[in-house]
């Protein structure tokens, strides 16, 4: 009988150790992620406090979907061989995906078409000339911005267009529209260009000069750039001038605040952040056409609900 039942003992035995690997098994299955995605968020310029509300909004959509977003500035504002050996590196190091702001559209735009990377990338704020930007479109921003210029001043003003950083497309758009004959907002628009030997030079310097030399009423800023290198010159110069811009920085936020900035065309760079690491990991997503909106806040209405999520999104 003890023989007999020693065969069973020995089945039941087997069937609990094999019950217990398999329940290990998917315990360990059910608890094992994924690897987190790494997002190389690659921008122009070396201040990172410049790109906070496009960081904020690349983080907080990576958060939801396992991954992670590095923010990778240059030494420089518009070296595009600098920006093209940035994608190198993070391509080599292994991110899994690239969102990029073009320093320079012709340049950058040949080398990506050139090398095709085979991790999927997007462009977002500055593109390039052969593929779509998630961006707000910048011929609407340049024709709101001469149209509130129009509004707030008289007829008769000079005004002076800073064009300044024009190897982006995005700044090229802005300027075009507001020098086209047919959009009325100053009875005479002068340019600020800065020659070749003047381009080695800090643009602050070359604003100082022109606003100390020539006179005019308005002084307008194409984007972020422009808009903070008049403001260091501004303030240096201590100069009482009317500033308008498309610019959505802190410090331009900032200066708008403290009114000497007259009104700025934001653009909501935290929906560019959030939506395109959505549409970077997501290749249904990246089909979806996306619109980007804008606002034109006077710096009498900083503190109006309205603007409030759309100038301070990461104060929750």
């Amino acid at each position: 009988m003890k023989h007999r039942q020693r065969p069973i003992l020995i089945l039941a035995v087997l069937l609990v150790l094999a019950l217990i690997g398999e329940l290990t098994y998917y315990t360990y299955l059910s608890k094992r992620e994924d690897p987190i995605r790494q997002i190389s968020l690659i921008v122009y310029g070396s201040d990172p406090a410049r790109w906070e509300n496009l960081r904020q909004g690349a983080e907080l959509a990576a958060s939801d979907l396992h991954a992670e977003v590095t923010l990778i500035t240059m030494s420089t504002e518009d070296d595009a061989l600098e920006q093209i050996s940035l994608i190198e590196r993070e391509i080599a190091n292994g991110a899994d995906a690239l969102l990029i702001a073009a320093c320079d559209s012709e340049t950058v735009g040949a080398y990506m078409a050139h090398t095709r990377p085979k991790i999927p990338y997007l462009f977002v704020e500055s593109g390039i000339l052969t593929e779509d930007v998630l961006a707000a479109s910048d011929e609407e921003m340049a024709s709101s911005l001469a149209h509130t210029i129009d509004e707030n001043e008289k007829d008769w003003i000079k005004v002076a267009l800073i064009a300044d950083h024009l190897e982006r497309e995005s700044v090229r758009k802005r300027l075009e529209v507001m020098q086209d004959p047919g959009v009325k907002y100053a009875d005479e628009v002068v340019l600020w260009e800065r020659n070749e030997q003047e381009k080695n030079k800090k643009a602050q310097f070359f604003l100082q000069r022109e606003l100390t030399e020539e006179a005019v009423d308005v002084v307008v800023a194409l984007d972020n750039s422009s808009m903070e290198e008049l403001l260091d010159a501004t303030v240096n110069l201590n100069k009482d001038i009317k500033i308008y811009g498309i610019a959505n920085s802190n410090k331009s936020v900032y200066y708008l605040d403290n009114r000497l900035i007259k009104s700025l065309v934001f653009e909501d760079e935290f929906s560019i952040g959030y939506l395109g690491v959505q549409k970077v990991l997501d290749e249904k997503k990246r089909e979806q056409e996306e619109t980007i909106r804008f606002e034109v806040v006077g710096y009498d209405a900083v503190y109006e609900a309205a603007h409030q999520k759309l100038l301070f999104p990461h104060v929750r």
